[in-house]
């Protein structure tokens, strides 16, 4: 009787530490199948974020070339439109462009033959509409160059209907001296101020 009863006892002792090393193995185990599982979660997220990198890699350069290619066309546009307003579509008379914002005085002016013929200063607005002399500003009607000179026509609006009649041209390669001519009498206007 002692043998049957030693082998239950001993029967019951090997199921019990079956569920004891059981208890104990199954959290390894289920700790163990959820690390394989997280790797590979995470090794075919890896994949999968580097597949959509490649790809927005792959976007952003070919956007960023579109963008480069289109700025620079862009920017050339603006430097061709540029280029061709070097002759403003705002200048009423290109020949006078060069002139234009500058204030010309008189060079001498008291050693002239008669003075009173020729203005202390004169400014052409840098639109080309409009010239100012001595300080009054006249609308500039027409404008012809002939002979190396450049002629003004204008009202001057005087009760008598005087018309405005200027001209000069430039002396030298510089356009910062000028030289008026009126009734056949000569004089030198400059940019800077004759002491």
């Amino acid at each position: 009787m002692k043998k049957p009863s030693s082998i239950l006892i001993i029967f019951v002792i090997v199921i019990i530490a079956f569920f004891a090393v059981w208890k104990v193995g199954t959290p390894n185990l289920i700790s163990k199948n959820k690390e394989n599982t997280t790797e590979k979660v995470s090794k075919k997220v890896k994949k999968e974020s580097k597949k959509t990198e490649k790809k927005e890699t792959s976007e952003s350069e070919s956007s960023s070339t579109e963008t480069s290619s289109s700025v620079k066309s862009e920017v050339s546009n603006v430097s061709s439109s540029e280029s061709t307003s070097s002759v403003q579509p705002s200048v009423k008379y290109p020949v006078l462009q060069k002139y234009a914002g500058k204030t010309y005085y008189a060079v001498n002016r008291e050693s002239a033959e008669v003075p009173d013929m020729f203005p202390t200063s004169f400014t052409i607005t840098s639109d080309t509409a409009s010239i100012t002399i001595d300080g009054k500003q006249e609308l500039i009607r027409d404008v012809s160059s002939d002979s190396g000179f450049i002629a003004l026509t204008g009202e001057m609006g005087h009760t008598m209907g005087t018309g405005l009649s200027f001209e000069f041209r430039p002396l030298g390669v510089n356009d910062d001296a000028v030289e008026v001519i009126n009734q056949g009498k000569y004089l030198a206007y400059s940019t800077t101020i004759s002491e």
